[in-house]
């Protein structure tokens, strides 16, 4: 895994990577101290690329694509960080000589092997929390709730297709690699009778796998922070890049934070950083989510106490109150506690940091994203887990002025 952080105000932006790899070998974790992980885009350039996750794709570590790009279509002066980022990506598209097409067939394997995966944890999930029914039922709810979430996002508006793509290739997908797809779940569901509307649901998610903005598989975090020719303030731009399909690189903008006029500094957070979101907000993630997750239930559990206690009320209205204050006034009561509780973390934990940071130089900057990447290191130390963060610490700083620096760098 990976600890990355960056640090910005309106001078300058540090990056900071710790250099930690998980290798998985027969079901034994080795994890080495010596990967990098934090690049200058181009020679001269003022953008640092940082990467999480997947450490490749299709077989190239992103070091190597890097140093491709640099030699072969160049990273010159371009507007705004946003074109450099999508100049380096749009380069991976019809790049055969690294992604030949014979071999593509075997990446949407591996695409579409991982999305169903998400199927069987889901089921899992499903199952640890109590929803009753043989396995087969489960799998079959579980991806009907994974072909909804490919067509609409939780609220109810319609999932896009990926702009990566040209029109029209969801098409293409169905019929170039439709074959590969019904083998897929011919193996994964040998031992289980699903029904006929989940295998066509199957299906359809064999091809929304790849063309719609949703990643349930294995991706890469790209990270791109710097400035354009014409930016500025730094910006820090997030893309999720999983595949290459067809001759394109499935990739989204995640993320993206911005130094301006109003927003002076700002702190980003990447991968295996839970030290971090604690030291940032004040509370361990997972505790947080726990304590939110009893205070719920509790809410519900009393909502039912008071109610059942009602014995003199007529039963069809006691149902009615019980209803409307389950599917209504708990969850918006619930609302506005995360809402109160956010307010609070924003100003007494994040705002006086970010007022420190507004004014910090770029040496305090550097310090900053170092110590931030060596609290997750810290962690995982003293808590006995895997090291999956740690080794030496990667830190450069980009400023308009002085272009892309080293601050600290492995080997010196």
């Amino acid at each position: 895994m990976t600890s990355e952080i960056a640090v910005m105000n309106q001078r300058a932006v540090a990056l900071a990577a710790d250099s930690a790899v998980t290798l998985i070998d027969g079901g034994k974790i080795i994890v080495r101290n010596d990967q990098k992980k934090l690049f200058n885009l181009g020679e001269g350039v003022p953008v640092g690329v940082m990467f999480f996750g997947m450490a490749e794709i299709m077989g190239h570590p992103w070091d190597v694509l890097l140093e491709h790009y640099r030699k072969s279509a160049g990273a010159g002066a371009l507007p705004h960080l946003s074109d450099h980022a999508e100049s380096f990506l749009t380069a991976l598209d019809g790049l055969e000589s690294f992604f030949p097409p014979a071999r593509q067939k075997d990446e949407y394997r591996r695409l579409f092997a991982s999305v169903l995966r998400f199927v069987f944890r889901l089921a899992h999930y499903l199952y640890e929390l109590g929803v009753q029914g043989p396995d087969e039922e489960l799998l079959c709810q579980a991806i009907s709730l994974v072909h909804e979430r490919y067509h609409s996002h939780s609220d109810g508006r319609p999932r896009r297709d990926l702009p990566c793509f040209p029109p029209g290739f969801a098409s293409r997908v169905k019929r170039d690699y439709g074959d590969t797809a019904d083998e897929i779940i011919a193996y994964s569901f040998s031992a289980f009778s699903l029904t006929q509307p989940a295998r066509d649901q199957l299906k359809e998610i064999a091809v929304l796998c790849v063309v719609k903005d949703l990643f349930l598989e294995d991706v890469t975090g790209l990270v791109f922070a710097g400035f354009g020719a014409d930016d500025h303030y730094p910006t820090v731009r997030t893309y999720h890049v999983s595949a290459v399909i067809g001759g394109f690189v499935k990739r989204a903008l995640a993320d993206e934070i911005s130094i301006d006029a109003h927003n002076h500094s700002a702190i980003g957070v990447y991968a295996e950083s839970e030290a971090t979101y604690a030291f940032l907000r004040g509370i361990e993630l997972g505790l947080e989510a726990e304590i939110y997750g009893r205070t719920e239930a509790l809410a519900s559990d009393l909502v039912d106490g008071v109610v059942d206690s009602c014995t003199g009320v007529d039963p069809v209205q006691r149902e009615a109150i019980r209803r409307q204050f389950q599917s209504e006034t708990v969850p918006q009561a619930m609302a506005q506690w995360h809402e109160d509780i956010g307010g609070f973390q924003q100003e007494a934990y994040i705002n006086p940091m970010l007022a420190v940071l507004e004014i910090a130089n770029r040496q305090e900057l550097a310090e900053t994203a170092q110590d931030l990447v060596a609290l997750n290191i810290l962690k995982k130390r003293l808590t006995a887990q895997n090291q999956t963060v740690g080794g030496a610490i990667d830190v450069a700083i980009i400023s308009r002025d002085s272009g892309f620096t080293w601050w600290k760098r492995q080997g010196g």
